[in-house]
């Protein structure tokens, strides 16, 4: 099987030209805003609660990028992403 990855000459450890798909970021914004649409129409119009409205907001961002992660992304862009977080050239 082929390598599909292109390492740095000078620490055989980099991954070179690696990046998250644009279509992740899109996807994440599409989870995001569905996510408050629907939460706004069921929850919030029926309690008006503020506060719980404002930390459904803060903790269904990392929530949909997490998904987009998964669903829009392939396992070896992630596996070079991580490898090279881990070796510090991130």
């Amino acid at each position: 099987m082929e390598n599909p990855y292109t390492f740095d000459p000078a620490n055989n450890r980099v991954v070179l030209n690696v990046q998250r798909p644009n279509k992740v970021w899109l996807g994440t914004g599409a989870i995001y805003f569905t996510s408050l649409f629907w939460y706004s129409r069921r929850f919030l119009r029926v309690d008006g609660n503020g506060v719980a409205a404002g930390a459904f907001a803060f903790m269904s961002l990392p929530a949909a990028y997490s998904y987009a992660r998964f669903f829009l992304s392939s396992a070896e862009t992630e596996a070079a992403i991580m490898n090279n977080a881990r070796e510090g050239k991130q």
